[in-house]
């Protein structure tokens, strides 16, 4: 009999637990709020915002122990090789019009399996956006996740609802590795309840309000920015105020880490909507500012960091200091590093789409530590007694980890120097 995707597996369980452990030590932070929001009384459908490619799947699978199954577009499938190792990870795929036609008739069976597998009590994974896109919106949802909701709905007993399962994922940079993740499981849609509520509207017409309430729900747990009009400029304004810890301290105390900092930016991007709806020239004035700002920052090599915390010759000094103490193990472990940051370099030059980067690093990363370990241990045991060899060994495991960092702390302090400089050349920044 063809085992189902659904069905777990030793090795699958295994494999899982160094992907999470691999994932979460690929972030500076890695924070999940809401777990206590998952229904466990019937059939859940994850539905989470789509901005960094890959790594909003292995985000959201380090999420819970339990096991998923995800949905990708179908065009990932076409290489057979590629397609059991999709397979083997839980991943099936989902066809789009962009597709064709006949492929599209295969969303039937494709809809059929995620009814089967929602039925076994196991969680499915989708992206309602169709499509991932590094910024803090929401593109229009498509429909595909409403058929396959109200299919299991058909399907399913009175006594077991089935749900949707809104998850915000936020960022602190889709572009950089070792940043920071912020995973919330918001408020789930009882579709069941909604379809009887809602038993004399015509079945296109509870999707329509069914995807409203899901976008609405979605944009609640991000920081969410509603259109593109400004949007460089918005999320300009929100970073520069929210990493200003007079702005930042009159968060919600209650909140902790980073959802204290989503508070900040959220409180910014509604200053920006307030203005552009009750006082436009006002908000057009702003918003020039801010952009002439973040281009002259951009070009100058200032992070917003700088500009929104302000620096001193002191902490410049002292930043300096601290990055001479650090420079020779940083060299250490840009040897060691080197047999898994070189084929990351050549990987990198091959990709088109940004939002991809930190999906080939967390890749190779994973893929060459076992490796990377093992010519360690050789290397290090065969020139040197064992005390030193064992050091070595341990200072190199965290070594990809500190050549990120060590080089944000360089760029950050590089920075800082810089607004020293030039700040008094910089463009108007009194709303600050």
């Amino acid at each position: 009999m063809k085992r189902k995707i659904q069905e777990g597996s030793f090795i699958y369980f295994f494999t899982k637990f160094f992907v999470d452990l691999s994932l979460k030590t690929a972030y500076r932070k890695y924070q999940v709020e809401g777990r206590e929001n998952i229904p466990t009384d019937g059939s859940v459908i994850w539905a989470s915002n789509h901005t960094n490619a890959l790594m909003d799947p292995l985000v959201l699978l380090a999420a819970t122990e339990r096991q998923k199954v995800f949905m990708a577009r179908a065009d990932i499938f076409k290489n057979k090789t590629a397609a059991k190792w999709l397979k083997f990870l839980k991943i099936m795929p989902i066809y789009r019009i962009r597709d064709g036609f006949d492929a599209v008739k295969r969303n039937t069976e494709s809809i059929a399996q995620a009814t089967d597998i929602l039925l076994d009590g196991v969680p499915l994974v989708i992206y309602p956006e169709a499509t991932h896109r590094p910024k803090h919106s929401l593109l229009k949802l498509s429909k595909g996740i409403f058929h396959i909701t109200f299919s299991v709905c058909e399907n399913s007993s009175d006594d077991k609802p089935v749900y949707i399962q809104p998850i915000g994922i936020e960022y602190g940079d889709y572009f950089r590795f070792r940043s920071t993740v912020l995973v919330r499981f918001g408020e789930p849609v009882n579709v069941s309840a909604f379809v009887k509520e809602h038993a004399s509207e015509s079945v296109p017409v509870q999707m329509v309000e069914l995807k409203n309430m899901l976008t609405d729900r979605l944009a609640g747990l991000i920081a969410y920015i509603p259109d593109d009009e400004f949007y460089d400029a918005t999320w300009e304004y929100a970073k520069l105020k929210a990493d200003n810890p007079e702005y930042y301290s009159r968060s919600d105390a209650g909140l902790k880490g980073l959802m204290r900092l989503q508070d900040a930016d959220k409180r910014a991007i509604a200053e920006i909507q307030d203005m552009r709806e009750n006082d436009p020239d006002s908000a057009s004035e702003l918003l020039r500012k801010v952009e002439e700002l973040r281009l002259w920052r951009i070009q100058n090599g200032i992070s917003v960091h700088s500009i929104a915390r302000g620096v001193s010759i002191p902490a410049v000094l002292g930043k300096f200091l601290l990055a001479i103490a650090g420079l020779p193990y940083y060299a250490f472990c840009a040897i060691a590093g080197s047999i898994i940051w070189v084929p990351t370099l050549f990987i990198l030059r091959g990709i088109k789409d940004d939002a991809f980067y930190n999906t080939a690093r967390f890749g190779v990363r994973f893929a060459m530590s076992v490796i990377a370990c093992i010519l360690w241990a050789v290397l290090y045991f065969c020139l040197m007694p064992w005390q030193f060899a064992l050091a070595a060994f341990l200072l190199s495991l965290p070594s990809t980890r500190y050549l990120y960092d060590y080089g944000t702390f360089f760029r950050r302090m590089a920075s800082d120097f810089r607004w020293l400089l030039r700040r008094r050349k910089a463009p108007d920044h009194s709303f600050l």
